[in-house]
């Protein structure tokens, strides 16, 4: 594995302050097709990667979110290379044809203002589930999907649910790709996990942050308590944090350490959300993670 021996400050943590100012980047369609997969960085003994995003008090109209789903879908999308796949709305109807998602944004806003369900008394909540796909009409691949549950004053959230060999890139490309996310939607929390390390954690403690990596927003709450497990980074307001050991294991220690440091809980954040301002770019530090955390196959040397 990628080694974890490493300098650290006084206080037991790895603590990178200052930022870059480059703006968010796509990556480059020349390196996407030798980008390493999911696979690559986490190794074996591992289910069903996924990143989460939610927050709470935020209502935003069709008009608001169009930007963001379009951001979010087009950065997802730049992971492959250009133009072999495309998004789709799951069929309303089994026999229906998958529905493309508009590329215009009048159109995408006309198709979130119909998806909007007023039935529950909300003024504008969307569900949408939408697919990642290089065949739309192909409904039996296991593609990246993206489950949306947005736009109401009260919960939102959404779960993009990766595949094993989705290009991720290394452990600081994926942060990348998780900041660009947290940046576009200015969550209260957010995390890059697995379903297995969530089930390895299950019992064990608060629900807390532990996961790959972990979005904090310093609106919704305070400082999390320090460990040696995790490297943190402040990014505008808030903090990306980072487990050291990309593990079912590693996330079990840190969860451990975690809920014995009086870490909150996710519940815990204010009913009405202050959207926390994420800059441009990424701290300066990100690239750093490939050799401060541990991860990739076991006695072997991640690719550089």
């Amino acid at each position: 594995m990628n080694g974890t021996k490493n300098s650290v400050r006084s206080d037991g943590r790895t603590v990178i302050t200052s930022m870059s100012s480059a703006d968010a980047a796509i990556p480059d369609p020349g390196t996407v097709k030798t980008m390493m997969t999911i696979r690559d960085v986490l190794g074996p003994n591992y289910d069903d990667p996924f990143v989460s995003l939610s927050w709470a008090g935020r209502t935003e109209s069709a008009a608001e979110l169009a930007p963001r789903i379009a951001a979010t879908t087009a950065r997802i999308a730049a992971q492959y290379p250009a133009g072999s796949m495309q998004w789709v709305r799951a069929p309303r109807d089994l026999g229906q044809e998958p529905v493309r998602i508009p590329v215009d944004t009048d159109a995408l806003t006309e198709m979130i203002d119909a998806s909007f369900d007023r039935s529950l008394g909300f003024r504008n909540r969307t569900l949408l589930s939408l697919f990642l796909r290089d065949d739309p009409s192909d409904e039996s691949s296991t593609d990246p999907s993206l489950s949306i549950g947005i736009g109401s004053g009260s919960t939102n959230s959404i779960s993009l649910r990766l595949t094993d060999d989705f290009p991720s890139g290394s452990p600081a490309g994926a942060a990348r790709l998780f900041v660009d996310l947290v940046r576009i939607w200015q969550p209260d929390w957010a995390e890059f996990s697995s379903i297995s390390a969530v089930e390895a954690t299950m019992g064990k403690g608060h629900v807390n942050h532990a996961s790959y990596l972990a979005w904090i927003s310093a609106t919704a709450f305070g400082p999390e308590p320090e460990t040696d497990r995790e490297i943190v980074q402040p990014h505008g307001e808030g903090w990306i944090y980072a487990a050291r050991e990309w593990t079912n294991q590693g996330i079990v220690a840190l969860s451990e350490d975690l809920a014995r440091g009086g870490a909150q809980r996710i519940s815990t954040r204010p009913d009405v959300q202050h959207p926390p301002h994420i800059p441009e770019g990424y701290p300066a530090g990100l690239d750093e993670l490939d050799r401060l955390v541990s991860w990739g196959e076991p006695e072997t040397t991640p690719p550089s």
